[in-house]
């Protein structure tokens, strides 16, 4: 990541077994590549602040503080539920952050790069086992086979229900099974009940920012184009917002020299879904957001000062399968601050900040 420029994240599909932790991705959707595999968080950890639901993965940035010892490795994850009804405007209880960060010389990775080896074996057995559905921590397993573990008893009966019904005789008798340490991808791989609830795994590429001439950028364009994600309840938490209303709403919004900033900026690369500029500051969506009153809490666990680090476009909801309804989660800009010192204290995955703020009050 470059610390004086801003870089922006696009999207690109690529082989999930390129996406493995020892490869340090930053990704979307699928399983986490967990960067600690043996202090994993527990499972009412990964949980709904409102609904108590198991949180799904969204996505991770591997941004490393290579001058640092102990995180010369280090990478934040972000968790979201699911369910609708959770999501609501400018509120984050729906969402969870998380940081981790190793040394160099550590005692899951090569102290130097892996080479990209599809065959590769990458034993997982001295590892807490993983939820065959979600890849969180999974503290309890199939009663009957014993060979297959899960988070929640929601995602072992959703498992049950999408396959492993047929498959646990045939586990029972075999000695090759999901968290087998001879398999290479098994802990990460995606499976059928999987696909009900992880988004669409991508990787994140990130680079810098194209400095360029925007004046002629057609901002009555842009608009037409938000306007028409708004309208396909993908962008700007509208939820439960009627045609008129957002007509109205759509109306107000040139006006809005933020969101109109916004546009310009986001036209150089409108297929962006993350801008990242650690100690910068957040490119907001709209001005009906009081930013001058933002209080980022201090780090809980060394009591210091946090900074922006990068955030979440609306436009990553084009890319995961979320849903046109109107329970369908959503959000304008998702703003994520770091402990700035990035210190080392407290559990392997510590907890960080978010502001989500949207087009809606």
């Amino acid at each position: 990541m470059n610390k004086n420029k801003i870089d922006i994240g696009v999207l690109e599909e690529r082989r999930s077994w390129l996406l493995h932790p020892k490869f340090f991705p930053s990704k979307v959707g699928g399983k986490p590549a967990w960067l600690d595999l043996k202090n994993l968080p527990i499972p009412s950890e990964l949980s709904c602040k409102k609904c108590n639901d198991p949180l799904v993965f969204l996505c991770q940035i591997y941004a490393p503080y290579e001058e640092s010892v102990h995180s010369f490795h280090r990478t934040i994850f972000v968790f979201i539920c699911r369910n609708g009804p959770c999501c609501q405007s400018n509120t984050t209880e729906n969402f969870l952050v998380l940081r981790c960060q190793l040394p160099r010389r550590n005692s899951f990775y090569s102290y130097d790069p892996y080479e990209e080896n599809e065959d590769e074996v990458f034993p997982m057995d001295k590892y807490p086992k993983l939820c065959t559905v979600c890849g969180i921590r999974a503290p309890s397993h199939c009663a009957k086979c014993k060979k297959v573990f899960y988070c929640s008893r929601k995602h072992q009966i959703l498992d049950w229900q999408k396959g492993h019904k047929e498959q646990c005789c045939a586990l029972q008798n075999s000695i090759i099974f999901q968290n087998d340490t001879s398999c290479k991808l098994s802990n990460f791989m995606v499976t059928e009940s999987g696909k009900t609830i992880l988004f669409k795994e991508w990787e994140l590429l990130v680079d810098e920012e194209e400095e360029e001439d925007q004046s002629n950028i057609d901002v009555n364009q842009e608009m037409e184009k938000l306007k028409k994600m708004m309208q396909e309840k993908k962008a700007g938490s509208l939820h439960n917002v009627s045609d008129s209303e957002l007509e109205q709403y759509t109306k107000t919004l040139p006006e809005d020299k933020v969101f109109n900033k916004f546009s310009k900026r986001v036209a150089r690369h409108p297929d962006q879904v993350l801008r990242y500029e650690r100690n910068g500051q957040p490119l907001w969506i709209t001005g009906n957001f009081d930013n001058s009153i933002i209080n980022i809490p201090a780090c809980q666990y060394c009591n210091g000062e946090r900074q922006f680090e990068f955030q979440i476009m609306p436009q990553l909801l084009n890319f995961i399968d979320v849903g046109i309804d109107f329970n369908s989660i959503d959000w304008g800009v998702l703003a994520v601050y770091s402990c700035k010192k990035s210190c080392d204290l407290g559990p392997s995955y510590k907890e960080e900040y978010m502001i989500k703020q949207d087009l809606s009050n």
